[in-house]
């Protein structure tokens, strides 16, 4: 049976991509290049390989969720030394409303047989992958603020031109 490789998560502005990118263009200096800004989202939930079955069960929950449109607040960065993923991580001044979210998701997902993840949610927005040192930051980001009105199942794909993100469901927040 054919799979997909699905996460749930949290896309960012075009305007709010553009911001990072030009932030890491001039004042983050690593010895690669960072994580395609097409990509840039903040993982709720990694599902993994998923067939359809398993996919129409996690849509269906998904649906059920309800939580109130929120903000996210961004102005730090850090750095996981194991695996080199330099990342922007947000305040944790909503940090309820994304564990309202994340936690129902990933328990899910561990009911249905998929990823259990063996870490706790750390939300964040991966900018670099696989970088060793640590990039060095000249000048801190300005910070930015995100209105988290949905989420999205991404699908993740490779396609001629890299790797792809792409929403293939869409989940509106409602009070």
């Amino acid at each position: 049976m054919a799979t997909k490789r699905l996460f749930f998560g949290i896309g960012l502005a075009k305007s709010d991509a553009l911001d990072i990118q030009s932030w890491l263009a001039q004042h983050v200096s690593a010895n690669k290049a960072p994580t395609l800004m097409r990509n840039w989202h903040l993982t709720l939930a990694f599902l993994g390989h998923v067939d359809s079955q398993r996919e129409d069960a996690m849509v269906d929950f998904a649906k059920t969720l309800a939580a109130p449109p929120f903000q996210l607040h961004f102005s730090q960065t850090g750095y996981w030394s194991h695996n080199g993923i330099f990342y922007l991580r947000p305040d944790h001044t909503n940090a309820h409303h994304l564990l309202q979210l994340a936690e129902p998701l990933r328990l899910c997902a561990e009911q249905q047989g998929l990823y259990r993840n063996p870490y706790p949610f750390s939300p964040h927005i991966t900018l670099f992958r696989g970088v060793k040192p640590t990039p060095q930051v000249n000048s801190p980001l300005m910070p930015f603020s995100i209105a988290v009105t949905q989420f999205h199942l991404y699908h993740s794909h490779s396609q001629a031109d890299g790797l792809h993100y792409s929403p293939i469901h869409t989940f509106k927040l409602s009070a």
